[in-house]
């Protein structure tokens, strides 16, 4: 099984960085901008009391079971798109990692996102998903419909070796930074891909470095559309940051970004709900607040850098902020699971507890798709029954 995930996920071409699968249609001009899912309809302009964010119960979800893809249930937490589809983790065998695709009301689409065991990343879009693979050719993005059907699949870099970033767009889409080798040089280059993985924007070239220096970049996208670009200069002490226009051209010049340098740094850059992006280092801490196309590093706001090792995720129509901590195991009970909810200036509004999920934390994490639906993984309590389950609460931070 896992050589039949591994050939079905290698299908594609070579592009730059973007095209159409071979037999397709010709349609790979440059994409419009994706129209809005319907649950984006409502005016991002309003602001959002605690009771407006907080819901008032969780009520009692959806329960969902499939048959493991695995002779050894291989289970793992779930993702959702815009549009009411969710993204179960199921895996195959020897780390072949996939996805079922079911949506909100529970009816399994018989699709299959397929990672193989390259997978690094699984990337909901406001209809659909992509599914980011690094095989020994180069990083590739798969793009799914929201039933789980296959798009189209195309090659990002010309090797697994060339340093890149791969990051959602808010607005849908995603963001393509890497550095690229042409010759004796390497070329930090970006483009916007729509959802579908249509190039929105044309490919930016913006510095060259010499081929043989050691480089990485990591990218994030605001809630405005605007790009935030990270990266290291050899001889100094901490990084470069630039801000990008939604086309990919240059906002501001690089400017200092007060983290130290290191060859390959593991931080994660999330968009905060009025613009603007927030740094989590690789510890775990929240450090600094990036204004929406400000040449300037502010420390973290005190509701982020109070609460280390979260994950920091844009609900209600991106107009209040999610922060996802690790799950807890209580003795006696059980994996415990919540979310804290804090508005767009980062007033606390509560903690939202989830039922007990499972006598083991290990792997787990609550999912929050696009159209607020949160995703939990449960155990069944049954000896060998090779079956994953999860449970869901619809739309329930919409």
């Amino acid at each position: 099984m896992a050589a039949a995930l591994l050939a079905q996920t290698a299908v594609g071409c070579t592009v730059e960085p973007a095209s159409s699968e071979p037999g397709a249609a010709d349609d790979s001009h440059v994409a419009r901008e994706d129209p809005p899912a319907p649950e984006e309809a409502i005016s991002a302009q309003h602001t959002l009391s605690c009771e407006d964010i907080r819901p008032a119960a969780l009520g009692p979800g959806t329960s969902f079971i499939i048959r493991a893809n695995g002779p050894e249930a291989n289970c793992g937490p779930g993702k959702g798109d815009g549009a009411g589809s969710l993204a179960l983790q199921n895996s195959g065998p020897l780390g072949s990692t996939a996805w079922n695709v079911v949506s909100r009301e529970g009816v399994d689409t018989g699709n299959l996102l397929l990672g193989g065991d390259l997978a690094i990343d699984l990337l909901p879009q406001p209809r659909g998903f992509q599914v980011l693979r690094l095989p020994p050719g180069g990083a590739t993005l798969t793009a799914s419909s929201s039933e789980g059907i296959a798009l189209r699949a195309v090659t990002l870099t010309g090797s697994a070796n060339e340093p890149f970033d791969v990051v959602a767009n808010p607005r849908g889409g995603t963001l393509v930074a890497r550095w690229a080798p042409a010759g004796d040089t390497q070329v930090l280059t970006v483009q916007f891909l729509d959802a579908t993985a249509l190039p929105r924007s044309e490919p930016v070239e913006l510095r060259t470095a010499p081929r043989d220096e050691s480089r990485f970049i990591l990218a994030g996208v605001d809630t405005r559309g605007r790009a935030l670009l990270v990266w290291s200069e050899p001889g100094r002490d901490t990084l470069l940051g630039q801000w990008l226009k939604s086309n990919g051209r240059p906002l501001t010049e690089p400017f200092p970004i007060p983290l130290p340098a290191s060859p390959s740094p593991n931080a994660r850059l999330r968009p905060l709900v009025d613009g603007g992006i927030a740094i989590q280092q690789s510890d775990g801490q929240w450090v600094l607040r990036i204004p929406s196309g400000e040449a300037e590093a502010l420390p973290a706001p005190d509701w982020l850098a109070s609460h280390p090792q979260t994950d920091l995720v844009l609900i209600r129509h991106r107009r209040a902020h999610a922060l996802v901590p690790p799950p807890v195991l209580i003795e006696g009970s059980g994996c415990q699971e919540s979310l804290l909810l804090f508005d767009s200036d980062g007033t606390a509004c509560g903690e939202l507890a989830f039922p007990f999920g499972g006598g083991s934390c290990f792997g787990r994490q609550l999912g929050i798709a696009l159209d607020g639906t949160v995703i939990q993984q449960i155990d069944l309590n049954i000896p060998a029954n090779n079956q994953c389950a999860w449970r869901w609460w619809s739309r329930l931070l919409r």
